[in-house]
């Protein structure tokens, strides 16, 4: 003979506490400020403004083509500048064009604050990886 009033217990236990852990989020949730717990009329949960009209993604991909012209051009003037100024130069406008591309195509700028942030730690983490590997390599060598 099993004896069921363990087990019945354990569910007990495991349902009061998955109560108290639904409770807790619902008295969270009444210190946010509305704009954070319910989406603006006509958009989704998590967006905090509406997405760009088709006009504003084409003005963004000309701003991306005349800015990879400035680049082309850029590299073109090996000689002409110093290589140290050629270098920065691309940097700021691939830093730009990134910026641009991760703000208006991958909706970071219409979206909640928190998906910036994971995007942001991500980055920075790739970045710090990265480096972490060269130096290691280089000091391997």
């Amino acid at each position: 003979m099993t004896d069921d009033s363990g087990e019945s217990a354990v569910a007990t236990t495991e349902a009061e506490a998955e109560h108290g852990t639904e409770r807790a989020l619902e008295r969270a949730e009444e210190h946010l400020p509305a704009e954070m717990t319910t989406p603006a009329p006509g958009l989704l949960p998590g967006e905090l403004r509406p997405h760009p009209t088709p006009v504003q993604y084409v003005t963004v991909a000309i701003v991306l083509v005349v800015i990879t012209a400035i680049e082309i051009a850029v590299s073109y003037t090996e000689g002409t500048i110093p290589d140290g100024l050629i270098v920065v130069l691309l940097l700021v406008m691939a830093f730009v064009k990134f910026f641009l591309v991760a703000a208006w195509y991958m909706h970071l700028r219409t979206d909640a604050l928190v998906f910036r942030r994971f995007f942001i730690l991500g980055a920075v983490a790739a970045v710090v990886l990265y480096l972490v590997v060269l130096t290691t390599l280089h000091a391997l060598a």
